[in-house]
């Protein structure tokens, strides 16, 4: 058995996951501006707020392994405009 199991998940599957859990976060608002039933608006409410927290603890896994493969995040760099 793997020892850790997040650690085999490849940086593309993450992403997808990213953008998956991005949009369904996005559209939370919008169908709890739609929802016809208070049933209904605590589902979606529900089904936000887990979206949502799993896009935070997702995207904090990406960077933490990025940090640990590469080192700290690259600094912001002055920009360089071109030689006139």
């Amino acid at each position: 058995m793997r020892e850790n199991l997040l650690g085999s998940v490849s940086d593309k599957a993450l992403e997808t996951l990213l953008v998956f859990f991005g949009f369904i976060g996005m559209l939370t608002p919008l169908a709890l501006w739609i929802t016809w039933s208070e049933f209904t608006f605590y589902l979606v409410l529900g089904t936000g707020v887990i979206t949502i927290a799993a896009f935070v603890l997702l995207s904090w896994l990406f960077n933490a392994r990025h940090k640990a493969r590469h080192g700290e995040l690259p600094k912001k760099q002055p920009m360089k405009f071109l030689p006139k």
